[in-house]
């Protein structure tokens, strides 16, 4: 390879300067002044109304330096502080200054961050009516108390604002570090708790909360929710059992919740279905031209089932053609059309209790309870079949019990025996007398010709519509 040849750059020559001379250059330079900020010299600009013309760097070094003057000002600390708050009332720049090293003060205890002075002199800015609704404001007003957490979420519940929409709305203006933020969604169940009555919009708020929390802190939120917040609540905002018994009945966060939680679950999922019941016999009551003694059945139906009114996990009403004319659409839920069989007009109401399904038949012949074990079959014949009837219901078999004389004391007992109790503090059943255990007896020998006639009614009846799966039925009539 040949040796190849590069020109040398040519350089400038170097600039020979004896010291003398360099000398001699300075001292022909003209005198220059640094203008130092001072705080004495912004606050006369405030006091001759020119703080428009202080510049960035004045109002840094002002707070920077304004712990200290006050030290050496200490008449006059308040008072200033007042002014620079009310300049910063129409200093957007200034405002933002202010406001995040407030924020840092309280919530990072910064205590170097701000002048005590203008901390003491925040009301000044925050009483504006310019100011005093912006959300900022209002943090900052309650961010020093103890129970900030509390009073924050108080302003997001009147301001309908999650965690993450207070963070959208305040990034860039406050620290969104500061601890309080990110405890601040330990207290939404706390507070919503102190609410007396909540109205819908408060609950949605609520909802809206958990929502967007993650596993951990909503299984502690509705933990703290259920074991907390008043049972009439519940009764009015069915919204919130709802959601509670979507997210939490079934699944594994149901194993989550402790044992206090899971019962006051229960017992609100179950106020509410009873609640449905009971207002179904109130209307048929109200609506239906019924004889006396059947008046007297739904009553006792009605009283009866209030002691169990905690196991009513779900519930679903069938309505013959003649009632569902009477009531109209009164009664809201899962309402359904009984199938005409030829049947007696009854109203049939289901209750899913945990690991039995309740059947109660209101009127007619038989008038009677079964209870069906809770698998898969009977849950989509129960629940799921659009159309039933009464005698597709007989079919089924089931265990049955009757609704004559005396049948509350003894159904009692035979829910019982199934591992069906009654509500806590439940007063037991008085013994009957055996005059009346006799009467019992015999007015129980014509109920059970009545529902074997009635069974082989609907045994014949489902062989004609072609089902061949009707189940045996089970007596469960306890031995007087």
């Amino acid at each position: 390879m040949s040796n190849s040849q590069f020109s040398l750059p040519s350089l400038p020559e170097t600039l020979q300067c004896s010291p003398n001379k360099l000398i001699q250059i300075a001292s022909n330079l003209t005198e220059t002044k640094t203008s130092i900020p001072s705080v004495d010299k912004v606050l006369e600009a405030i006091e001759q109304g020119k703080a428009d013309q202080l510049s960035q760097l004045e109002w840094i070094y002002c707070l920077h330096a304004k712990p200290k003057w006050d030290q050496q000002n200490i008449d006059c600390a308040s008072k200033t502080s007042d002014a620079i708050w009310k300049i910063a009332i129409s200093n957007l720049w200034l405002q933002h200054q202010l406001l995040w090293r407030l924020a840092l003060y309280h919530g990072s205890q910064e205590k170097q961050a701000l002048a005590k002075s203008l901390v003491e002199s925040f009301d000044v800015f925050a009483n504006s009516d310019l100011l005093s609704h912006l959300l900022p404001v209002q943090i900052l007003r309650i961010i020093s108390n103890k129970q900030a957490g509390i009073q924050l979420a108080k302003i997001a519940c009147e301001q309908h604002l999650s965690q993450t929409d207070i963070l959208n709305k305040i990034q860039g203006i406050l620290p969104v570090w500061i601890p309080l933020f990110s405890e601040f969604i330990d207290y939404i169940s706390p507070y919503f708790t102190t609410i007396t009555s909540p109205k819908s919009q408060q609950v949605k708020w609520l909802l809206n909360c958990l929502d967007t929390m993650s596993d951990s802190q909503q299984i502690k939120a509705v933990d703290y929710l259920l074991t907390n917040v008043a049972n009439d609540i519940a009764t009015h905002h069915t919204l919130l059992v709802d959601w509670l018994r979507n997210n939490y009945r079934n699944g594994e966060n149901w194993y989550k919740l402790s044992d206090s939680a899971r019962q006051k679950l229960r017992e609100w999922i179950g106020g509410i279905n009873y609640g449905d019941f009971q207002k179904l016999v109130d209307i048929l009551l109200n609506k239906l031209s019924l004889r006396d003694f059947e008046s007297n059945q739904l009553r006792k139906r009605r009283d009866f089932w209030v002691d169990y009114s905690n196991r009513f996990e779900k519930l679903r009403i069938l309505l013959p053609q003649t009632s569902q004319t009477a009531i109209g659409y009164q009664i809201q839920g899962d309402v359904d059309l009984l199938e005409d069989d030829g049947s007696d007009p009854t109203e049939v109401c289901i209750f899913d209790f945990g690991e039995w399904f309740v059947v109660e038949f209101f009127r007619g012949r038989g008038s009677e309870t079964r209870l069906f074990p809770k698998n898969a079959q009977n849950q989509q014949i129960l629940f799921g079949q659009s159309t039933l009837s009464v005698k597709r219901i007989r079919s089924l078999g089931g265990y049955k019990h009757d609704h004559v004389f005396l049948w509350q004391v003894f159904s009692r007992t035979w829910l019982e025996n199934k591992g069906i109790l009654p509500n806590r503090d439940t007063q037991p059943s008085t013994n009957p007398t055996e005059d009346k255990l006799q009467e019992r007896k015999y007015k129980l020998e014509r109920w059970k010709r009545d529902i074997e006639s009635l069974e082989q009614e609907a045994r014949v009846y489902m062989a004609k519509q072609g089902n061949t799966f009707s189940l045996h039925a089970h007596a469960a009539i306890p031995v007087v």
